[in-house]
């Protein structure tokens, strides 16, 4: 969820060496540990070794469930 509410859903694999990311809200965005790779709330790789953003996934809130897939 980001600051604003909306909710997002990432790949948790980084797109560096396939190592897990973890949000970190101490940074406010997703880091990789494995060589430091940093990315936005909106999946985009902004700092480190990743070449491209995180895989995006949908997420719809359907009454009191939250729904995520690879497409609307």
């Amino acid at each position: 969820r980001t600051p604003a509410g909306e909710l997002r859903a990432f790949s948790a694999v980084c797109t560096h060496l396939n190592c897990t990311v973890q949000y970190r809200p101490d940074l406010s965005h997703i880091w990789c540990a494995c060589h430091n790779g940093h990315f936005d709330l909106t999946g985009k790789n902004i700092a480190g070794p990743p070449p491209r953003p995180l895989e995006t996934f949908v997420v719809n809130a359907r009454g009191n469930q939250i729904v995520v897939s690879k497409s609307a």
